[in-house]
């Protein structure tokens, strides 16, 4: 019997590729025995996880949870603003990607890759111990962000690989031939496209190595770092050490492949598994009625991910955006241009689902008759042609698979790319931090999808993002794009990332059996 320990955190953006990991595990090998351990936030969603996996995997049996000691890494993130009184790392990154502001961020960065402080660190590094101890694990797979498991399996020579959404340029763009990671590819945050335009190249050169300044000077990880050697003897080890100084022998599996990234070199401690998806029940299974909605007529499906907050002006924006869209559609009925095919194949009338997750600022605000978004949308409202609610029972790449969904409009974060790429859904990126400006420029890359908020980022307008929409469901280029898109996506399902990662991970164990 094969134990697999699985050790991430609990936000989901890193947490969905290990519950991937852990139901392409017992479907490849129905006796595996998965432990997973993260922070208490994350409890419920790996009990789903683990219930689905033993109803679709014959013989398997129910995942084990073990809660790690402490703060999760987003608690230990806004306690430690409050009690520094800084402005909160939130507000930094969600500022227009200016010159001064990406100084700002690069500054905060080595504390948002390693936020825990010393005591904290060598609490979870402990309760890990006791984990391990208890579970006797074959191998542990570890998130790349979980700096106190990635210590503790380094101090303690356990048998671990690295599991991690991110892409082949986060971790192998250092690494690549003449530097070409100051010049050619974006500094992370930076909003410039790939490769980076001859005019912004020496702005990209000063980002980086400003990046690189401010994590060799940050003193609280040089605190950290020196609390945990005094206490345990352990070298901390960081994000940015498996960036920028992998030792021989460490195997990362990334949730990317060549064929969907920005060309480069890529690394022999990289191992390219694809786009690592989580097997999740279809939304008839979970809203039977939101199933027979979507199956009315082709849906664009706009989503913002878990931390992208609208306020009411910008709400209204996305409105007139959607009123923009259902126009051209009712335009292009009118004329006989759709003919009996629909939208990109897709039968019947144009519908949006927009989940809103709203920000107040100074009083609440709604889509009831009398309020701003109904005054725009309020006839496709009533006709039910346009939801807006601030929940999607089901995942949203479930809603993506039912085939209806002609256009993401997402925030640009990797598993929302990865979610439309796979689907064979043609996407336009909304970007408001970090990693998500270069999510924005790989759909242009790719020819899979539009940026559509590159003059007004974080923020959208609807004078932008409306006629970029229009262009995606309705445009030139809109057939090409459906085209590739499902290309890629057909590529990514011959070896799914999730099932590649599965194999990597066993054979790893295999593989110490066999020494």
């Amino acid at each position: 019997m094969k134990k697999v320990l699985l050790a991430t955190n609990s936000e989901y953006g890193q947490a969905n590729v290990f519950l991937a990991a852990g139901h392409a595990l017992q479907a490849l090998d129905h006796g595996v025995r998965i432990h997973f351990t993260s922070y208490a936030p994350i409890a419920k969603d790996v009990a789903s996880a683990s219930a689905y996996s033993v109803q679709c995997s014959q013989g398997a049996q129910p995942w084990t949870f073990h809660e790690l000691d402490g703060p999760s890494f987003e608690t230990v993130l806004e306690a430690r603003e409050k009690v520094e009184n800084r402005v909160p790392l939130g507000a930094i990154i969600s500022k227009p990607p200016a010159f001064f502001n990406n100084i700002e961020l690069f500054r905060r960065l080595p504390g948002l890759l390693m936020p825990w402080d010393g005591p904290e660190t060598v609490r979870a590094i402990q309760s890990f111990r006791r984990i391990v101890d208890e579970v006797h694990p074959d191998i542990v797979v570890v998130d790349s962000l979980l700096a106190p498991v990635l210590t503790a399996c380094r101090h303690l020579k356990l048998q671990h690989v690295i599991l991690s959404p991110n892409t082949l340029k986060d971790f192998g763009a250092a690494l690549q031939p003449w530097g070409a990671f100051l010049w050619k590819f974006p500094a992370m945050g930076s909003a410039f496209g790939f490769p980076v335009p001859l005019q912004y190249i020496p702005a990209n050169i000063f980002y980086c190595l400003c990046m690189i300044y401010y994590s060799l000077t940050d003193g609280i990880k040089r605190v950290t770092a020196a609390h945990v050697k005094r206490e345990l003897g352990a070298d901390l080890v960081t994000f940015e050490d498996l960036m920028m100084r992998p030792l021989p022998g460490q195997k990362i599996l990334v949730a990317n492949r060549p064929e969907i990234e920005f060309p480069l070199v890529v690394p022999k401690h990289l191992t390219a598994c694809g786009p690592v998806m989580r097997a999740v029940p279809s939304v008839a299974e979970v809203d039977a009625e939101l199933d027979a909605w979507l199956r009315r007529g082709p849906t664009v499906f706009i989503s913002l991910g878990t931390h992208r907050f609208m306020d009411e002006d910008e709400a209204v924006e996305m409105a007139a955006v959607v009123k923009q869209v259902l126009d051209a559609a009712d335009d292009r009925r009118q004329q006989g241009a759709s003919g009996d095919g629909g939208v990109g194949g897709v039968k019947g009338t144009l519908q949006v689902l927009w989940k809103l997750k709203k920000k107040y600022v100074g009083k609440d605000y709604g889509t009831a008759p009398g309020s701003r978004i109904h005054g725009i949308l309020g006839q496709a409202l009533d006709a039910d042609r346009v939801r807006i609610v601030d929940w999607v029972k089901p995942q949203p790449s479930a809603v993506l698979q039912t085939g209806q969904v002609v256009c993401s409009v997402n925030h640009g974060g990797a598993n929302s790319f990865n979610d439309a790429l796979t689907c064979g859904v043609p996407q336009v990126s909304l970007p408001c931090w970090l990693d998500c400006y270069d999510f924005a420029s790989r759909a242009e890359v790719l020819g899979i999808g539009r940026w559509g908020s590159r003059k007004s980022a974080p923020a959208c307008t609807a004078r932008e993002l409306g006629p970029v929409v229009v262009d995606v469901v309705f445009g030139p280029n809109a057939q090409s794009m459906r085209t590739k898109v499902k290309e890629l996506a057909a590529l990514c399902a011959k070896a799914p990332g999730a099932s590649v990662a599965a194999a990597a991970i066993l054979d790893e164990i295999d593989d110490r059996k066999g020494k």
